[in-house]
């Protein structure tokens, strides 16, 4: 075995505490080793994985050495390439190609930019679905210390005019109070939280969730993760319905 392949071996064995098995790979019963290897390893990287956010493939890839990074994201199908790539992107989830997304199946395929401004959208609606009751003196001063203020008069209008369509779209408002309570809303990203959540009780259970979260980068895709994998997502379902989350990619689909 050449000294960087050992190297690199080593580095993984650390850091997964795999020594039981970089013994084996110097051992005689190396080729036996790698037959249960390339078996257990058939498919080492999740398909499409560069589409991830690069931040998630810098964070798998961060106590590596350039050897074993070069191994892991390289050419190599040997044995050894495969069980290393394995060992530092098998946690990832497969990611379809970008391209129009339409419907829930279609919302990974949104850019990364594209995803945020969505969540962003529906999380400005469900504030707005939540305050729907408020007073024009109360939405002035909530206004206020919104980012996006200037807008809000306009979300709470068009919330309203949906009339009993609304709980039927945006779920019910109890449920948007709930989801909108106790966020930063002085910050852009309590809108992408909000959205989340409204997200959550329809993607329940569903290896969407890591799709959209890497699809993220990776402190925003982690928070997200935990909002559609959480207490939101056990709730009943009162989600976001078809219209209202078509209504979310063609508004968060404008830009770059």
């Amino acid at each position: 075995m050449s000294d960087p392949v050992a190297q690199a071996l080593a580095h993984a064995a650390a850091r997964w505490r795999a020594e039981a098995t970089l013994a084996r790979w110097r051992g005689p019963d190396a080729v036996g080793v790698g037959a249960d290897a390339t078996a257990a390893a058939d498919d080492p990287r999740p398909g499409g994985w560069q589409r991830c956010d690069p931040s998630w493939i810098e964070a798998a890839l961060a106590d590596l050495d350039p050897v074993a990074r070069a191994i892991v994201v390289g050419d190599r199908r040997d044995p050894l390439a495969r069980w290393l790539a394995r060992r530092t992107l098998g946690h990832l989830v497969a990611m379809p190609p970008p391209g129009p997304a339409v419907g829930l199946e279609r919302l990974p395929r949104l850019t990364g930019r594209g995803l945020a401004r969505t969540l962003s959208v529906l999380g400005r609606r469900q504030l707005a679905h939540a305050v729907g009751g408020a007073t024009a003196a109360e939405l002035t001063a909530l206004a206020a210390r919104l980012p996006w203020g200037g807008d809000l008069g306009g979300e709470v209008a068009a919330v309203r005019g949906l009339g009993a369509a609304a709980t039927g779209e945006l779920g019910s408002r109890r449920s948007a109070a709930a989801r909108t309570r106790g966020l930063p809303w002085h910050t852009p990203g309590a809108a992408v939280t909000a959205g989340a959540r409204a997200l959550a009780p329809v993607i329940a259970g569903r290896p969407l969730a890591w799709q959209l979260a890497q699809r993220l980068p990776r402190p925003i895709g982690l928070e997200v993760l935990a909002e559609l994998t959480g207490p939101f997502a056990r709730a009943p379902a009162d989600g976001v319905g078809a219209a209202e989350l078509e209504r979310a990619i063609d508004r968060g689909s404008v830009g770059p």
